[in-house]
């Protein structure tokens, strides 16, 4: 096994509630174990506030580098500060919601946050706030939070049409900006996630209106497999994949029978199978077990995962933007304004 590989495995150990405390002491234990690449891996794939607070739980920070156990407790804390105050944004953005009768839940780590899963909230990194509201009421959301100093907003060059959801949101007195979304995954897969049965289905937590728990799972999962096209690249997300152990879905029949009638739902299962002991009582078949070997030999062999990463990007990319091109005439009159405007800059004498 390559040392890159080793690394998503220990931290996939480390964050496990199936892998002995005596395993992970026996890696740290090892004089040449790395230290930096748990951190550099931690880091870019936001998990190390988590990776802390479970060496933490487990009661194995004596095996650390002092000077590490600082650094990882000073990076909790800045994100545990944070998290509390998104949680007071989302108290303020449900009751002015609520107060308007706008139908609603809060998606994603924001859920997840409310829902109180979390040992301890410096665990989970939250980005933006998504919030999926009923179409009919979509606009009236989005101006009832831009009229509410949400009074900024970010979007794309070029107009999106029938994207899942509308221009961020910002306001210059909070941390996390607002998503207001109508759908949830790419157009040709929105048919996997029934949104009107999603607001139908919602429950409250501490007076947040959030998905059930295998929506909330279901969402996170198809989410990264198609939106963030982690099937595409065959790559494992671990704070996915720990959500979905925290939340105990890994348990749930109704979700993994949902994940099965779909090859990005199996993909899944067989990357999370290749991490995580959790996953194993489930039923591997032959197409996850070729999804387990393709990632295998890739995570092994740095040449072969390179070649392949930018032979896949290259691909997406010119495959995305000749369908842009024949299906969205905004991004085809922005790239012919780009296109023009650069050659007049070229001609204009000095």
């Amino acid at each position: 096994m390559s040392k890159y590989a080793e690394t998503f495995h220990t931290i996939a150990d480390i964050l496990s509630f199936e892998t002995p405390a005596s395993t992970l002491e026996t890696t740290f234990s090892d004089p040449s174990f790395n230290w930096d690449a748990i951190v550099v891996e931690g880091s870019k794939y936001l998990v190390l506030p988590a990776i802390y607070c479970r060496l933490k739980s487990r009661r194995l920070l004596h095996l650390l580098p002092e000077e590490l156990v600082l650094y990882l407790d000073e990076i909790s804390s800045i994100n545990r500060n944070r998290n509390r105050s998104i949680l007071k944004q989302v108290h303020a953005i449900s009751t002015l919601l609520n107060a308007h009768h706008i139908n609603h839940v809060f998606l994603k780590g924001t859920a997840l946050l409310v829902s109180g899963k979390y040992e301890d909230i410096a665990e989970r990194m939250v980005g933006d706030i998504d919030i999926l509201v009923s179409n009919e009421q979509l606009q009236d959301a989005f101006h009832l939070l831009k009229s509410n100093g949400y009074n900024k907003t970010f979007g794309y060059a070029y107009e999106k049409s029938d994207f899942r959801h509308l221009d961020r949101l910002i306001s210059e007195q909070e941390l996390a900006a607002i998503e207001i979304h109508s759908n949830l995954l790419i157009k040709n897969k929105r048919h996997l996630i029934d949104i009107p049965l999603v607001l139908q289905s919602k429950i409250e937590c501490n007076g947040i209106a959030i998905p059930n728990f295998k929506t909330l799972s279901l969402h996170q999962i198809l989410s990264w497999q198609l939106n963030d096209k982690g099937h595409y690249y065959n790559f494992p997300n671990f704070k996915v994949l720990y959500d979905v152990i925290l939340t105990h879905s890994h348990k749930n029949n109704a979700l993994i029978t949902t994940l099965f009638k779909i090859k990005e739902g199996q993909s899944f299962i067989a990357i999370a199978q290749h991490y995580f002991e959790e996953f194993l009582y489930i039923e591997t078949n032959k197409y996850m077990k070729i999804i387990q070997f393709s990632h295998k030999c890739t995570m092994n062999f740095r040449p072969l995962r390179v070649i392949q990463n930018v032979f896949k990007y290259a691909f997406d990319f010119v495959l995305s933007r000749i369908y842009l091109m024949a299906t969205n005439k905004y991004y085809t009159k922005h790239v012919f304004h780009k296109i023009f405007s650069k050659t007049t800059r070229k001609k204009t004498p000095v």
